[in-house]
C-alpha cells in the first residue's frame, strides 16, 4: 500500500492540490474524476482558484451521486459547483455529472453513459466510508459484480436510497487513484485493508496504482 502520511487534514489537502497541479503540468487536456463528501470540499475550493488549471482542457467527472435533486444539500454535483466552480467554469472545462432530474436512476445511468466520451481517466479521487465502500460501491450490492458498464444505478438498503455510480472496471482502469482517508474513524478500515480485507475500496484499488493520503489519526488502531 502506497501511504502518504500527513500530520493534519490541512496538510493532506494541500498535498493533494499540489499533486493534481503537478499532474497537469505540460498537458493540454486531462480527465479527473471527483468524489463527494466533506473531506474534499476545501480541496475543490483551492483547485478552483488555480489559474494554471483554468488554462487546460479538463473534463471533470462525477464519481457517484445520491439520487436527490441538484438543489438538495446531499447533492455531490451541487457541492462541486459551489466549490470547484465557485467563480464559474472555465471555457475549456467540462463537468460530466449524473442527471438526477430525469427522475429515474436507470435512465440517469444510461444518459451518463451516452455522454461519456472519455478515452482515459487520468486521476480519480476516492473516499472511503466506515463500511469500506468507495464511490457508491457498497458491500453486498449487485453493482459490485457489473463488468460491462461505465455507470450503473444501485439501491443501498441500509441507506434506503438509490445512487448512481461509476463501476468498478472504470475506477480500476484510471491511470491513478488517490484515496483521501483522514480521521480516526477510518483507522479500522485502513488497518483491515492493509491486512487483506475484501472491502469494496480494497477491490477497487488493489493491484493498480493507488496513493492513500492519510493523516496520523487514521493510522491509530
Amino acid at each position: 500500500m502506497n501511504l502518504r502520511i500527513f500530520e493534519t487534514v490541512e496538510e493532506l489537502i494541500r498535498a493533494a492540490e499540489r499533486t493534481i497541479v503537478q499532474l497537469a503540468e505540460g498537458r493540454e487536456s486531462m480527465t479527473i474524476a471527483l468524489s463527494g463528501g466533506s473531506t474534499p470540499k476545501p480541496l475543490y475550493e483551492r483547485l478552483g482558484k488555480r489559474e494554471e488549471l483554468a488554462k487546460i482542457a479538463i473534463t471533470w467527472v462525477l464519481v457517484d451521486e445520491r439520487y436527490v435533486p441538484l438543489d438538495d444539500p446531499q447533492s455531490n454535483a451541487a457541492m462541486i459547483q459551489r466549490t470547484l466552480f465557485a467563480n464559474g467554469m472555465p471555457p475549456s472545462h467540462r463537468f460530466l455529472r449524473f442527471k438526477t432530474e430525469l427522475n429515474d436512476p436507470v435512465l440517469t445511468a444510461k444518459q451518463f453513459e451516452k455522454e461519456w466520451d472519455v478515452e482515459q481517466v487520468d486521476l480519480i479521487l476516492l473516499g472511503c466510508g466506515d463500511d469500506g465502500h468507495t464511490a457508491s460501491l457498497f458491500p453486498g450490492t449487485p453493482v459490485l459484480e457489473i463488468e460491462d458498464r461505465i455507470a450503473a444505478e444501485v439501491f443501498v438498503p441500509r441507506l434506503d436510497q438509490w445512487r448512481v455510480t461509476l463501476t468498478m472496471p472504470v475506477i480500476r482502469a484510471a491511470t491513478l487513484r488517490i484515496v483521501l482517508m483522514p480521521g480516526a474513524s477510518k483507522a479500522k478500515i485502513l488497518r483491515d485493508v492493509r491486512e487483506g480485507a475484501e472491502y469494496p475500496v480494497a477491490l477497487a484499488t488493489r493491484g493498480v496504482e493507488t496513493w492513500w493520503y492519510v493523516d496520523e489519526e487514521a493510522l491509530r488502531c
